[in-house]
Order: C-alpha cells, then structure tokens, then sequence
C-alpha cells in the first residue's frame, strides 16, 4: 500500500514544486502548466523518473537564485531581453498573402 501511495503522491509533489517555480520565473500558466507535466507524466509511467525529477528540481533552483538577484539585475536582465527581441523582430521580414 506505502509503494502505491508513494507511486501517486511523489509525482504530483514534483509537479507542483515545477508549477510553482516556473511560474515564478516565466509568470505563464501555460508554461508552467506544460513544465509540470513532464514530471508528473514520468513519474506515474515510471520511465525516466530521475531525469523528469531532475528537470524539476532544477527549476526549483533557478528558482530559488532568481529570488535572491538583487532588483537592479532583474531589471538589467529584462532590458537586454526585450532589446534583443526588438532586434529579433526588426529582422524579420514581413510576409504579405497573395491576394
């Protein structure tokens, strides 16, 4: 009965430390959404349960040090980003459908 339990409970934990800490850093739904599978999939099929647990303990991580940059770098980080996808989307060329 505890192998059964364990087998249940250990996944949904995994994804749920997953959910929350992606969506902490992406602030998607979405993304949390589809992160948190990957482990709580694994883990109920039991195929590749140390790399789905690893995937989320690692988003935990990242997480966690991202909670702990101070603010100034949060807002270095964000300018560069949407710099760069300024930059991204000016390159691209725009593509107009045939009438």
């Amino acid at each position: 009965m505890d192998r059964i339990v364990i087998r249940i409970v250990k996944p949904i934990t995994f994804a749920l430390i997953a959910f929350i800490s992606s969506y902490y850093l992406f602030g998607s739904l979405f993304i949390s959404g589809v992160l948190s599978l990957i482990p709580l999939l694994l883990g109920w099929v039991g195929v590749l349960e140390a790399f789905s647990y690893t995937i989320a303990a690692l988003i935990f991580i990242a997480a966690v040090v991202w909670a702990v940059v101070p603010v100034e770098t949060k807002n270095f980080v964000r300018q560069q980003s949407d710099a760069f996808t300024n930059e991204l989307t000016a390159a691209v060329p725009e593509t107009k459908k045939p009438d």
